[in-house]
């Protein structure tokens, strides 16, 4: 179906596509017209009853089409065909709320999606800050292949707070660091911190307080 066809069964038609359904139809791989029947769909409960002629009249489409758009729905697992016994006779309802989890899914990831990319950000400027001066291309090249290689960025900032403890301002020197963190297995900065513990009481308990002098 063409874009205009699409505006003209809209302008003729008392039907709106929710703007969730028209924003992700794309990602969803399907048709203008699968989009069509299923924003009519949505336009009634969760459970429609499988009126062919209805939907053909409220669409302008023949009735072999949208059997094929049932269909072809049914096998992406976008609604579901059930049939009830109702008063003796067999009854045939679509279930939608398939479709309602997917378009869940796809909000979820793209929030995900738009947190990661604003944490990403986020890094950059902690870094920038911390080393007093703004980073190269080549340095911004460095901290992407930390997070593409899943370091986390609260290790990355664990680092950062090493390197600037020493007095050492350059990623090369944070890039060692965290090569030997995730070589040991640390993922988080307490991993690092638990370490640190363990060598303070290990140094503690091998002082030898028998050989101290006596003041």
């Amino acid at each position: 179906m063409k874009k205009s066809n699409l505006m003209e069964i809209i302008k003729t038609h008392d039907l709106v596509i929710p703007s969730i359904l028209l924003l992700n139809y794309k990602k969803l791989d399907i048709t203008l017209e699968e989009l069509l029947f299923l924003a009519l769909l949505m336009s009634y409960e969760d459970i429609v009853s499988f009126d062919v002629n209805s939907f053909s009249k409220s669409l302008g489409m023949e009735v072999s089409k949208i059997i094929e758009l049932v269909s072809n729905l049914c096998n992406k697992k976008y609604i579901n065909l059930t049939v009830k016994k109702e008063n003796g006779k067999m009854k045939e309802y679509l279930d939608i709320s398939y479709l309602y989890e997917h378009l869940t899914a796809i909000v979820i990831e793209d929030e995900s999606k738009e947190k990661e990319a604003i944490d990403e950000v986020k890094i950059y400027s902690v870094i920038e800050t911390e080393l007093g001066r703004t980073l190269s291309p080549i340095e911004y090249e460095t901290i992407g292949g930390w997070l593409n290689a899943g370091i986390s960025e609260d290790l990355i900032k664990e680092a950062l707070k090493e390197a600037v403890l020493n007095g050492v301002g350059n990623l090369k020197y944070i890039d060692k660091i965290l090569y030997e963190w995730t070589k040991k297995g640390y993922k988080k900065p307490k991993d690092v911190q638990r370490k640190k513990k363990n060598l303070e009481e290990a140094a503690l308990f091998d002082y030898d307080w028998l050989d101290e002098n006596d003041e």
